[in-house]
């Protein structure tokens, strides 16, 4: 990030208060900083790959860049499988893998049933034959797709027991200020632009949203302190409003949201752990869904002292309106932005999901190759240790020539098929 921006002067104020000035620093991140608004000719392929634009600091990572200044995947790996000939089939929710009889004409060893997630009414199922899968749908949506074919569709029974287990997150708490002042355009910059060690195992960033992105605060409130009672958090919420009725309005009301608030992300490498597994409650509105149970011994605390005296520090350096996520303050309940695990390795089904090949034990040619294979927690934004971990287990697999086919025929030698996702 070569632009350091209002927020980040007082992030690194914040970090010197704590002694900790020497830790701030900016971030490393995906993003084409070329000319500002202009669009030039492929700067990280030779010139292989698609034309980028350069970065115009609006705000908008998280979002979605409007400007083609973020490097996702249509500009990367998807843009290159595409001309190495894979197929991308968008918009698509897979329901079921199925094993085949072993001796299959066309070598596959899997079918693959998927519809479309965004038809207006609900089309017969398509199917698809493959020799190798890849499951890369995020924990969520591969740890529910693995658990409906092996609990639901008993299609693949013999996935591990251990399925669900050693799930994590960046034992993360997510706080903000909200500026009084609307001199300041707190929305400009990339989404999250530099970050400092508030002690050995806390890592503070500031992140933004783009101005007109303000839906967000309606899942905050005012911060509280302290693990009282629901009905006492509650009446602390409803004093702190009365007393302070032109701050909610400012906050929760008042357009510009996000043109005057800081988010900060709070991570930390404490460990934690919770067990997902499929069932049906209030949260799934009794629908079958993933269910998570904490580790009594391991568990994730929603409110971190630190976190609290960082944003309170914040506020104070912004006339801000110091608050936070309504699940952490109101229902002492965690979130995360950055859920991991699920998927453990094990040498064998007894110890583990999958082995030190990525592939679910049992299963041959059926890998995982996403965040529930991250088998611990970083503490810090994880998206280049799933990538590296990808990218190394792939590295493993023999190249092999690509065999691009139609509906209700063999992918191929080894043909790659998104997992229950888009």
């Amino acid at each position: 990030n070569p632009r350091l921006s209002e927020a980040d002067h007082i992030l690194r104020a914040i970090a010197e208060d704590m002694g900790q000035g020497g830790t701030f620093r900016v971030t490393n991140v995906g993003v084409f900083f070329g000319p500002e608004g202009q669009e030039v000719a492929d700067p990280y392929f030779e010139g292989r790959g698609p034309s980028r634009v350069g970065c115009t600091h609006c705000g908008g990572c998280m979002v979605g860049c409007r400007h083609n200044g973020k490097n996702t995947l249509p500009k990367n790996y998807l843009y290159f499988a595409e001309k190495g000939g894979a197929e991308i089939r968008p918009e698509t929710h897979v329901r079921d893998i199925r094993p085949l009889p072993p001796g299959q004409p066309d070598g596959a060893r899997y079918e693959v049933i998927y519809h479309s997630s965004t038809a207006w009414f609900r089309r017969p199922s398509l199917r698809v034959r493959a020799r190798s899968i890849v499951l890369g749908a995020g924990v969520l949506g591969t740890l529910n797709l693995l658990f409906q074919c092996r609990d639901v569709n008993i299609s693949l029974p013999h996935i591990s027991s251990r399925l669900g287990e050693n799930v994590r997150t960046n034992s993360e708490s997510l706080m903000g200020s909200t500026s009084r002042d609307d001199s300041k355009d707190y929305s400009k910059g990339i989404a999250i632009t530099s970050m400092f060690h508030a002690d050995a195992v806390t890592c503070i960033e500031p992140v933004r949203y783009p101005d007109g992105s303000s839906f967000i605060r309606l899942l905050t409130m005012p911060m509280i302190e302290g693990h009282d009672k629901l009905r006492i958090r509650m009446a602390r919420i409803v004093w702190k409003i009365l007393c302070h009725p032109l701050d909610f309005v400012a906050s929760y009301v008042a357009p510009g949201w996000a043109r005057r608030t800081t988010i900060l992300l709070v991570m930390q490498t404490e460990d934690n752990k919770m067990q997902v597994r499929l069932g049906r409650g209030l949260l799934t509105l009794f629908r079958r869904g993933l269910l998570a149970e904490a580790d009594k011994e391991h568990t994730v605390h929603a409110q971190i002292p630190v976190a609290h005296d960082a944003t309170l520090a914040f506020a104070e350096r912004t006339n801000g309106m110091p608050g936070e996520l309504s699940s952490e303050g109101l229902f002492n309940t965690p979130a995360t932005a950055h859920i991991l695990g699920g998927c453990p390795f094990g040498e064998t089904a007894a110890d583990g999901v999958i082995g030190s090949d990525f592939q679910v034990h049992n299963y041959p040619g059926l890998f995982v190759l996403d965040g529930s294979v991250v088998p611990a927690n970083p503490g810090v934004n994880p998206s280049l240790t799933i990538a590296a971990l990808a990218e190394y287990a792939l590295s493993q697999v023999p190249s092999k020539s690509w065999d691009i086919c139609s509906e209700d025929e063999a992918v191929g030698a080894d043909g790659i098929l998104p997992g229950s996702g888009s």
